[in-house]
């Protein structure tokens, strides 16, 4: 479990447009905000049955990100089978947020060596809005374990795989996706990779 403070990773505040573009429940109390302290404490972790995570709030983190979640697609002929992957334990997760109600949880896409948002056939993905959709549905689907999602996607050991290469397009879906789920309460954050933002 790895534990940072604020000052190193950047949340998103985002245009928010209007919570009622959305109509799940999931705007009631249940979504947790951003505890209002300093400094904020941040652990990372992947195996919620460790126990590593809860000893992680013991020792005063306020947020816990999950790794990770990938966006997803079955059938490159079919857009409607676009939906969210993870090998995450959400009903431990959940057992965890029930527990310690002070604690946000936010899920983790991308990860070094990990997926970037997929393509169909065609070569063309969903929106960002689309694949926020996704991820609000799934999100429902399992008792909105999460209070918002963390983008960290990374590059690969293999310098010739598509995800070497950080492309507009995910840039793109990032942009959409971040304004739509802060438009339904959703915390978004980000720890850039220098090479984001470097053109050459």
């Amino acid at each position: 479990m790895k534990l940072l403070l604020l000052r190193y990773y950047f949340f998103l505040m985002g245009s928010v447009v209007s919570a009622n573009a959305y109509s799940s429940s999931m705007r009631n109390d249940q979504r947790r905000s951003i505890p209002k302290k300093a400094p904020l404490i941040i652990g990372y972790g992947s195996n919620a049955k460790s126990g590593k995570a809860e000893q992680a709030i013991i020792d005063g983190a306020d947020v816990i990100i999950w790794s990770f979640i990938h966006l997803h697609i079955s059938d490159e002929d079919d857009r409607s089978s676009a939906s969210i992957k993870t090998g995450l334990d959400l009903d431990e997760i959940k057992r965890i947020r029930d527990k310690y109600k002070h604690v946000v949880h936010i899920a983790a896409f991308g990860g070094w060596n990990g997926p970037h948002p997929p393509t169909f056939s065609d070569g063309s993905s969903l929106s960002g809005g689309k694949w926020c959709d996704v991820f609000m549905e799934f999100n429902d689907m399992h008792k909105r374990v999460f209070d918002g999602i963390d983008w960290d996607y990374e590059g690969n050991d293999d310098l010739n795989a598509p995800t070497a290469k950080f492309t507009l397009e995910t840039l793109d879906i990032m942009a959409v996706f971040t304004i739509s789920a802060k438009s339904h309460g959703l915390i978004v954050s980000m720890a850039p990779a220098e090479s984001y933002l470097d053109a050459t």
